[in-house]
């Protein structure tokens, strides 16, 4: 196991690399350790408050994750993967799915061409029946990936919503025609 030591020599870079072994190996507890200490010693550097999100979610720790993540984007506010965790955060566990999709739509402003937030943010929007929102980010991401499984089945499910039974019937005529392996999860 790798120690959560302060090396004051190592990088941010080599400290995040540390830190994502850390949660590769489910050792939230350490991550939480390590990324504090990391924070305590350089307290301007966005991925310790990433991290201790990470960590402190994984901990059923939420309000406190959301609070990490929020320091985290006051430092750098371009950061996908901290905007999409909130929003994973606030939608999922914290009972805000209102906040949780809007904070995915900003993660995509900054990515627009990550097919997966394009299908969460799809999930998203036909939990809140938001069904026209919902199809429209189901295509952005089938723009992206024609071949997308989750992104042709949330397309279906908000087209039946919204009495579009031509888009349901194309969906499923789309995933008729997909090979086996891409049902398989890749995340």
């Amino acid at each position: 196991m790798p120690a959560a030591m302060n090396h004051s020599s190592a990088t941010d870079a080599d400290r995040a690399a540390q830190a994502r072994v850390l949660c590769e190996r489910n050792l939230w507890p350490e991550v939480l350790a390590f990324a504090q200490s990391w924070q305590a010693e350089k307290p301007a550097v966005a991925k310790a408050f990433f991290y201790q999100g990470v960590a402190l979610a994984a901990l059923g720790r939420h309000t406190d994750a959301e609070t990490a993540y929020y320091h985290a984007l006051a430092l750098e506010e371009n950061d996908f993967k901290t905007w999409n965790n909130l929003a994973a955060l606030l939608f999922d566990a914290l009972d805000q799915p209102a906040e949780g999709a809007k904070c995915l739509a900003r993660a995509l402003q900054i990515e627009p061409q990550n097919k997966f937030g394009w299908a969460n943010l799809a999930s998203m929007n036909g939990q809140l029946n938001r069904h026209a929102d919902a199809l429209a980010c189901a295509e952005r991401a089938l723009a992206l990936d024609p071949q997308f499984v989750e992104a042709q089945l949330h397309r279906a499910r908000a087209a039946q919503q919204l009495g579009k039974t031509e888009i349901v019937r194309a969906a499923s005529e789309a995933l008729a025609q997909l090979p086996p392996e891409k049902f398989q999860r890749t995340r």
